[in-house]
């Protein structure tokens, strides 16, 4: 994302995240820091999910459809569609001097159009919606599969509205009682997963060993055939994961039979060898605090203690220190551009203090400041 200036998305119409070059960028090869920056931008702004959801299947569907096309066509081709969608007069014909690319840009829009439908529609559907480059069907029990098979992690709607990011190689399976019933589905490979609250219906993932229990939320799994261990990772609300009940070990290993709770920023870690939990930090903890901003995160002479409780609510994680041992001591850094570890290790180096994780905590260590 910082090979692009860092626009106000807040205010951007369809055709301006369809034109923007960062969110295309995220559409057609996304990078982990993209996808997290998206994930929590659309966290946070959940109003515009609609929009975006549109200007991702424009991208898409353009991309597939013609691929070597100026910017210029992009900006026409697009603006006419969007014009169509929107009710408006149709802009004037631009002179094309190729006929088969004018035939993709013609069935692009047409696509486009469908789906663009589909997906606001499909919001409120209970009938799932899918990208097109997914392979979907049905099993002989019945139920619906939903395999990626491309280099690129691609969207599901499931039928209660949650929205699954299903990473490459992976696969989706439910039954056909979902979201009647149940709201059950079985992963194999990894995902995102943002699930619409239903306190009276918990959404869980079966993954190999572990299940994943929600209310309403977002979290990571992977759990990929032959990795040596499974993953959790929450970006939002709580989470609870524990062992399969018909589990066993082949190893006369003691199962944990834990229940393991997460909130944001933590992960569990299963580990299919001695099958047992790790519960810690997520690799890449992220702000999930909506109000705060970079000022947020500069400090002159404040005290320690203040810029802890700071970092705490920014990012969702329990930080324990002695309060006795820090009131004499303050620190005047910048770190708003700075990773949770780096923010500690800045915070400790200026107090002489140090910091370790422990199941999922992080725990200061310090002989305080003279």
């Amino acid at each position: 994302m910082n090979a692009y200036p860092m626009p106000d998305y807040s205010t951007f119409s369809v055709d301006d995240f369809t034109f923007d070059p960062a969110f295309r960028s995220w559409v057609t090869a996304p990078t982990p820091r993209q996808d997290a920056f998206w994930q929590e931008w659309l966290a946070a702004h959940p109003e515009r999910r609609a929009d975006v959801l549109l200007a991702r299947q424009i991208v898409l569907s353009l991309s597939e459809l013609q691929p070597d096309v100026s910017q210029s066509q992009i900006e026409h081709d697009v603006a006419q569609m969007l014009g169509r969608i929107g009710g408006q007069s149709e802009p004037q014909p631009t002179r094309v001097y190729r006929f088969r690319p004018v035939m993709a840009w013609a069935s692009a829009a047409a696509v486009v159009l469908l789906l663009g439908l589909g997906w606001w529609f499909g919001l409120r559907s209970p009938q799932p919606t899918a990208h097109r480059s997914l392979q979907t069907g049905q099993t002989a029990e019945g139920d619906s599969f939903f395999t990626n098979k491309t280099n690129r992690a691609l969207q599901i709607i499931l039928p209660d509205g949650s929205e699954v990011m299903l990473s490459p190689r992976s696969t989706l399976r439910y039954t056909p009682a979902f979201d009647d019933t149940t709201r059950d589905v079985t992963l194999e490979g990894e995902a995102f997963f943002t699930v619409v609250k239903n306190p009276k219906r918990p959404f869980r993932v079966y993954s190999d060993a572990i299940v994943t229990r929600v209310l309403g939320t977002s979290f990571r799994v992977s759990a990929y055939p032959g990795k040596r261990d499974l993953t959790v990772t929450v970006r939002t609300g709580k989470v609870s994961v524990y062992t399969r009940h018909d589990l066993t070990s082949g190893n006369n290993k003691r199962i944990d039979r834990r229940v393991i709770s997460l909130t944001p920023n933590q992960q569990a870690q299963f580990s299919r060898e001695t099958t047992s939990f790790q519960k810690k930090l997520a690799d890449q903890p992220v702000v999930i605090d909506r109000e705060m901003t970079a000022d947020n995160f500069e400090f002159d002479e404040t005290p320690v203690e203040q810029v802890l409780q700071r970092v705490e609510k920014a990012y969702g994680i329990d930080i324990i220190y002695d309060s006795d041992v820090l009131q004499n001591c303050a620190l005047t850094a910048s770190l708003a551009d700075e990773s949770l570890n780096n923010k500690l290790t800045i915070i400790c180096k200026g107090i002489e203090a140090r910091y370790e994780v422990i199941d999922g905590k992080i725990i200061i260590q310090s002989r305080g400041c003279r």
